[in-house]
């Protein structure tokens, strides 16, 4: 397995749960070898603005995110987002000094010039040996996956 960060884009909020719900379904399957990590969930705004989105019901995951998802969604936020990114993931209860280790910038700007006003994204830190079930979670619900290296 490989330990990935993916961030899944939707063009709204309902498909983003949606999607979310059936990765969560992921970790529980005895079927799949995926084990995730951490996740958050975040929305940009029509300004460029990035706001974390509350879970309807319960957290997504035990974490919500990790070092690198919060510094992930810092960076997609610009300068301005950066300390909201390592609060996002410092309540995860991680430590944030890992994030050297493992934060590719390149992903990450990737990343942040893709996601446009208005979309919502799906970021996790995971395990995943196929990408096949988290894949096709993300295109059933009208989204699309970026995956970094791992």
């Amino acid at each position: 397995m490989t330990i990935r960060t993916i961030v899944a884009v939707f063009p709204n909020a309902n498909s983003a749960y949606d999607a979310a719900g059936a990765i969560r379904k992921l970790k529980d399957s005895k079927e799949v070898d995926f084990s995730l990590k951490a996740g958050a969930m975040f929305r940009k705004d029509d300004n460029g603005n990035i706001i974390r989105m509350e879970e309807k019901d319960r957290p997504l995951w035990g974490t919500l995110a990790g070092g690198v998802a919060g510094a992930l969604i810092g960076f997609i936020a610009g300068p301005a987002g950066a300390a909201a990114g390592a609060a996002v993931g410092a309540t995860g209860g991680l430590v944030v000094d890992a994030i050297g280790l493992s934060f590719d910038t390149d992903f990450a700007g990737t990343v942040a010039t893709r996601v446009k006003p208005g979309e919502t994204a799906v970021v996790v830190e995971a395990d995943e040996g196929s990408t096949r079930p988290v894949d096709d979670a993300v295109r059933v619900n009208g989204g699309r996956v970026y995956r970094s290296n791992g």
